[in-house]
C-alpha cells in the first residue's frame, strides 16, 4: 500500500470504530492495536488478546517517553500489566464463552487506558463512553437487560483492520524512533498524569462502594441504577480538572472534588465552603453532600449537619445510604442527621424519664459527659470506670437512649473476649430503659452477635474485635482491613470499644478508622496509646481510688516474701485471642520468672503467711476453714504446669484445688465457672489476661510468679481481685471467710513497688504492718525541689547524654528510659509528666502553640537536666524539636529541587512522631499502627521505592537525631 493509501485506510478504520477512533491523531498503533482487540473479541479471542498485549507495549512505552519510570503502585501501570499477562485460549480449542468474557473485558480496559492516554495528552475531559458491537450483546431481543446502546457490526472494523497489516510495521519504526518528551512539557504532563490517576483510583472506589461511574450525564441504563457519579462536571469555585456530580435516584446529590496527592484536601474542602455563593449555598442545599478525594485519603462533609465540618472517611458511602439520608432529611428538617438527632431530640438524662437514682452517680455522670461531647460533634471520647463500677451498664444506657431518641440505626459494641461478649449481650437482654412500660431492651431492639449475616436493620451488634477483623479482611487478618460492601463504613452510628486500652492496640486500631461512626471508650485504665487514639478527650473519670472510697472495689494489700533468686527464661507470653501484650512486653522475650526451688520457697511463704493476711480467720487451712480463692500468674504454659505441680504439692492437695486454665487448654470458661461457683477448686493458675472483665468477685489473693513491666497490664492482673462480694456469696464458696475487705498481693518481685507511683495501696511485710502510702497530690514548688534535690544528689542520667543529646543510640534510649523510671519510684516518686508540668505552669518552657501538647517522658526530663546545668536556655518539648528538624530538613531539600507529595509527607511525619515519642526509630516500626494504615513496610517502599525508602529512613534518623 502507498502512504497516501494507508493514512486513507487509517480515516476509514477511525471513522468505523466507535471505541478507539478517536486515537488517530494521537498514536495510529492504538487506534490498529485497539480497533483490532475489539473486531476479534467474539470470533477470535485468541488474536483479540494478542492485540491487547501490543496495545499495552505500545502504551507502556508512550507513557515512559512522557513520563519517564512508570510508578509501580499506580492503577494504569497495574492495568498495563494485566493486559501484558493476559493469558491465551487454548489454541487448538473453539472459543468459549469464558475466553470471550476475558477478551471483551481486557477490550474495555484498552478504552480505559486509551481515554486516559488522549485527556492525559489533550487535556480534554469530554465524556467518553464505550459502545459495545452488535455481536457482544448476548442477550435475547426482549430481555429488559438487553443494552440500550449498541454499536454497528465489527465486520467493516476487521476489514480495515486487515487491510492495515502491512502498514504496522513502518508505524512501528516511526514510533521506536519518537524522542522523549521535553522536560518543561513531562512536567506539565506529570501534573496532569497526577490529576488523571487521582480520578482513575476514585472512581476504582465509587464503584466498590456501589456508584456506577459514567462520562455521560444523560447515558440511559437498564435497569437505572440508584447511585450514578458523572465524570467531567463543573464544581463550585473549582477550576483544577474533573470531577463528578453525584445521582441518587436521577437527582443530583453531591459532588466529588478530584485532587492529585500533592495537595491538601483538607484546605481543598475548606475553599470549596467558603466560597460559597447564595446561589452556591442553595446548590448545597440541593447537593449536601461534598467530598473531596485523590485516590488514597477521602474527606467528606455532610451540609446537613448542625455544623458541617469535613472528616476523612474510609470510603465513599453507598447510593442506598445517601438515599436514606435523603428521606430522613425530608421527614425531619430541623434534625435531618444523627448529629442534627443528637443535638436537638436527645433530651438531658433525666428529662426522658430516667429517674436519676436509677443509675450509679458514676454511670449518670458518664453517660451526660458521653452525650454532651456528642453534642459538640466530637467523633472520639474515652470514660473511664473502674473494674466493678458498671462500664456495660452505662454503655446499654447510651445505646438505648440514642436508639430510642436519636434515632440511631446501628450500634457496634466491641469487646475483646467472646467471655465478655456473652456477658454484654446477657447485660443488654437484662437491661430496662424508662418509658418502656418494663420492657427489656431485647423487647424493643435487636441485639445480636456479629455473625456473617448477622447485620441488624435497626438495634446493637455486639462483636469481639478478632471476629470483627476478621470480617473486614475477608479472613485475612493479615492483609489488613477492606472494603466490605456488607459491612460498609457508614454501617453503624456509633461505636462502643469496652476495654478500649486494649483495642488500640496496632493489631485493631485500623477497625476504628474503618467505620464513620463516633467512637466511645470505656476503659478502667487509660494508656497514652488510648489517649492519643481518643484525641486526648477523657470525658468522665472514675478511678480504681474512687471505687475503693464508693465501696464498688476492695483495696490492695502487698505482702512481701523477700528477696529470692529468679531467672531470666525465653518466654512466648501470647494473650490469647491473638492480643499482644503492652508495648514495654513483646512476645516472646526474656522474663524473670519464679521456678525450682525459688517457687516452692514463694508457695511456702504464700502458705505459712494466710495467719497473718487474714488473722481473723484463725482456723485457716483447716478443715473448717478453706484457702482464699487465689489467682497466680505464670510466664508461660510450660511454666503454669510447673506451677500447678508445686501448688498441689506444697497444699497437699488433689487435681481439683488448683488447674491450669487458657484459652488454649479447653473449656477454659467452664473451668472459670467453677472457680467462681464451687468451694473445691481454690487456686487457678493463668498465663495472660484470660481473667480481663471476667467475674472474679471471690478471689481475694493474686500471686506473681513473673515480673511485669507494664504498669496498665499490672493493674488489669490485680484487678481479678477487686471485685467486692456480699458476704453470704463469699460465705457459700470460701468456708469460714466473713467478709472481702482486701485483696492480698503476694509479689516476690517487688512488682508493686515499681509500680507504686500510680495507685494507692498498703504495703505489708512479712508478719508485721509497715505502711506505705502513695504520696498524696504536691504543690508545683515542691516537685520542682524535689527534682532538683534529686538531681543535686548526683542521680542524673550518664555525662555523654547530658552533653550531646543528639547522638543516642537505642541502647543509651534505653538506660534513659529506666533511669526515668527509677525517679518514678519511692522515694522520689516523680514522672516525667509531673516534672514538665509544674515547669510549665511556672512558665519556664516553651512550647510551638501550633503542636498539641502530648505527654512528656524521659526525652523531656533530659531538657530538663540541661536546663538545670545552664547548658539551655529555655526547656522545649523533644516532639517539637524533632519536629522542626524535620521541617528545616524538608523545606532545605525543596530548595535543592527536591519535592515530596502529601503521601510521603504523611511518612516522614509520623516517622518523625515515632522518633519523637520512643527518643529512637526502628524499621520495625514500619509494621506498627500507625504505619499498618498505608500498608505498612511495603506501603512505605511503595511511597519511595527500594532503594530511596531505605536513603530516606537513613537521612531521617541522622537528620532528626
Amino acid at each position: 500500500m502507498h502512504q497516501a493509501a494507508d493514512e486513507e485506510a487509517l480515516a476509514e478504520l477511525a471513522a468505523a470504530s466507535a471505541n478507539f477512533g478517536f486515537l488517530l491523531p494521537l498514536e495510529p498503533l492504538l487506534l490498529l492495536y485497539g480497533a483490532g482487540a475489539e473486531a476479534d473479541a467474539h470470533a477470535r479471542p485468541e488474536r483479540s488478546l494478542a492485540q491487547v498485549r501490543q496495545f499495552a507495549e505500545v502504551l507502556a512505552a508512550e507513557s515512559s517517553r512522557m513520563l519517564g519510570p512508570e510508578p509501580v503502585d499506580g492503577p494504569v501501570h497495574r492495568a498495563i500489566t494485566e493486559l501484558r499477562r493476559s493469558s491465551d485460549p487454548a489454541p487448538d480449542s473453539q472459543a468459549g464463552p469464558d475466553d470471550r468474557s476475558l477478551a471483551r473485558r481486557l477490550v474495555l480496559r484498552c478504552f480505559d487506558l486509551g481515554v486516559w492516554y488522549f485527556r492525559l495528552r489533550t487535556g480534554v475531559c469530554d465524556p467518553l463512553s464505550f459502545v459495545p458491537p452488535t455481536e457482544w450483546d448476548d442477550t435475547p431481543a426482549g430481555s429488559q437487560h438487553r443494552q440500550v446502546t449498541v454499536g454497528e457490526p465489527v465486520t467493516e472494523l476487521a476489514t480495515w483492520v486487515a487491510q492495515l497489516d502491512e502498514y504496522v510495521p513502518v508505524l512501528r519504526r516511526t514510533f521506536d524512533r519518537r524522542a522523549p518528551a521535553e522536560t518543561a512539557t513531562r512536567a506539565s504532563l506529570k501534573a496532569r498524569a497526577a490529576l488523571l490517576e487521582a480520578e482513575w483510583r476514585i472512581a476504582d472506589l465509587l464503584t466498590e462502594a456501589g456508584w456506577t461511574v459514567g462520562d455521560d450525564p444523560d447515558a440511559r441504563h437498564e435497569p437505572l441504577p440508584r447511585g450514578v457519579a458523572v465524570r467531567g462536571a463543573a464544581q463550585p469555585g473549582d477550576a483544577a480538572g474533573p470531577g463528578y456530580v453525584l445521582h441518587v435516584d436521577g437527582r443530583p446529590v453531591g459532588t466529588v472534588m478530584v485532587r492529585p496527592r500533592s495537595e491538601d484536601l483538607w484546605a481543598a474542602i475548606a475553599r470549596a465552603r467558603g466560597s460559597d455563593t447564595t446561589s452556591a449555598a442553595s446548590a448545597e442545599r440541593r447537593m449536601p453532600y461534598t467530598y473531596a478525594a485523590d485516590g488514597v485519603r477521602v474527606l467528606f462533609r455532610n451540609g446537613d449537619d448542625p455544623e458541617p465540618r469535613p472528616r476523612e472517611v474510609f470510603s465513599f458511602h453507598k447510593p442506598d445510604t445517601v438515599a436514606r439520608w435523603l428521606r430522613e432529611a425530608v421527614a425531619d428538617p430541623q434534625a435531618p442527621t444523627f448529629q442534627g438527632r443528637v443535638r436537638h431530640r436527645l433530651p438531658d438524662l433525666g428529662d426522658d424519664g430516667y429517674p436519676q437514682d436509677s443509675l450509679r452517680p458514676v454511670q449518670h455522670d458518664a453517660v451526660r459527659a458521653f452525650e454532651s461531647s456528642l453534642r459538640r460533634g466530637e467523633r472520639r471520647a474515652m470514660v473511664q470506670i473502674a473494674t466493678g463500677g458498671g462500664r456495660t451498664v452505662t454503655a446499654a444506657t447510651a445505646a438505648h437512649r440514642l436508639l430510642r431518641h436519636a434515632r440511631a440505626r446501628r450500634i457496634l459494641f466491641l469487646v475483646d473476649r467472646v467471655e465478655l461478649e456473652r456477658q454484654a449481650l446477657a447485660t443488654f437482654a437484662a437491661y430496662s430503659g424508662p418509658g418502656e412500660d418494663g420492657r427489656k431492651f431485647t423487647e424493643s431492639y435487636r441485639v445480636e452477635r456479629l455473625g456473617p449475616d448477622t447485620v441488624p436493620s435497626q438495634g446493637v451488634v455486639v462483636s469481639t474485635v478478632q471476629r470483627l477483623l476478621s470480617a473486614l479482611s475477608w479472613g485475612d487478618p493479615t492483609s489488613g482491613v477492606r472494603y466490605r460492601p456488607d459491612l460498609p463504613p457508614e454501617c453503624f452510628d456509633l461505636v462502643i470499644a469496652d476495654d478500649c486500652h486494649r483495642s488500640v492496640s496496632p493489631q485493631w486500631r485500623a477497625l476504628f478508622d474503618y467505620f464513620d461512626a463516633p467512637v466511645l471508650g470505656l476503659t478502667a485504665t487509660p494508656t497514652d496509646r488510648a489517649l492519643e487514639v481518643f484525641q486526648g478527650n477523657l470525658v468522665s473519670s472514675y478511678t480504681f481510688e474512687d471505687a475503693v472510697a464508693d465501696d464498688r472495689a476492695v483495696g490492695v494489700t502487698v505482702y512481701s516474701v523477700g528477696t529470692l533468686s529468679t531467672r531470666p527464661e525465653w518466654t512466648a507470653d501470647t494473650l490469647e485471642e491473638g492480643f499482644g501484650p503492652d508495648a514495654e512486653e513483646s512476645p516472646g522475650h526474656r522474663r524473670s520468672v519464679v521456678s525450682g526451688r525459688a517457687l516452692h520457697a514463694v508457695l511456702t511463704a504464700f502458705k505459712e503467711g494466710l495467719s497473718s493476711m487474714f488473722p481473723e480467720r484463725a482456723g485457716l487451712g483447716s478443715g473448717d476453714m478453706a484457702l482464699p480463692k487465689t489467682v497466680i500468674y505464670a510466664a508461660d504454659d510450660r511454666h503454669a504446669d510447673e506451677v500447678v505441680d508445686a501448688v498441689r504439692a506444697v497444699f497437699g492437695q488433689g487435681s481439683g484445688f488448683c488447674r491450669k486454665v487458657t484459652l488454649k487448654g479447653g473449656s477454659p470458661y467452664r473451668w472459670l465457672a467453677e472457680f467462681r461457683n464451687t468451694v473445691e477448686l481454690r487456686v487457678v493458675v493463668v498465663v495472660g489476661l484470660v481473667l480481663a472483665g471476667t467475674d472474679t468477685a471471690p478471689v481475694e489473693c493474686v500471686l506473681f510468679l513473673r515480673d511485669v513491666k507494664s504498669v496498665n497490664r499490672y493493674f488489669q492482673m490485680i484487678a481479678v481481685g477487686t471485685r467486692p462480694i456480699a458476704s453470704a456469696g463469699l460465705r457459700a464458696v470460701t468456708p469460714g471467710a466473713s467478709a472481702k475487705t482486701q485483696c492480698v498481693v503476694v509479689d516476690p518481685f517487688d512488682v508493686t513497688r515499681h509500680h507504686a507511683g500510680w495507685s494507692s495501696m498498703t504495703r505489708k511485710r512479712g508478719r508485721g504492718k509497715d505502711a506505705y502510702e502513695a504520696p498524696a497530690t504536691i504543690h508545683d514548688a515542691e516537685v520542682m525541689e524535689r527534682w532538683r534535690s534529686f538531681l543535686r544528689a548526683g542521680n542524673g542520667p550518664a555525662r555523654q547524654l547530658i552533653a550531646d543529646p543528639q547522638i543516642l543510640t537505642e541502647a543509651e534510649v534505653s538506660r534513659l528510659r529506666s533511669w526515668a523510671e527509677s525517679l518514678a519510684r519511692p522515694p522520689h516518686d516523680l514522672t516525667a509528666e509531673q516534672i514538665w508540668s509544674a515547669y510549665e505552669r511556672a512558665g519556664v518552657t516553651v512550647s510551638d502553640p501550633r503542636r498539641p501538647r502530648t505527654p512528656k517522658g524521659p526525652m523531656d526530663l533530659l531538657a530538663l537536666v540541661r536546663y538545670e546545668a545552664d547548658l539551655e536556655p529555655r526547656p522545649r518539648p523533644y516532639r517539637d524539636q524533632v519536629l522542626d528538624r524535620l521541617d528545616v530538613w524538608i523545606d532545605h531539600q525543596e530548595r535543592r529541587g527536591r519535592s515530596f507529595d502529601p503521601d510521603q509527607r504523611w511518612w516522614m511525619e509520623h516517622i518523625a512522631d515515632g522518633k519523637a515519642a520512643d527518643g529512637h526509630f526502628a524499621a520495625a516500626s514500619l509494621d506498627a499502627v500507625p504505619f499498618t494504615l498505608r500498608g505498612g513496610t511495603s506501603g512505605f517502599l511503595r511511597a519511595f521505592g527500594e532503594q530511596g525508602a531505605v536513603r530516606l529512613l537513613d537521612e531521617l534518623r541522622s537528620v532528626l537525631a
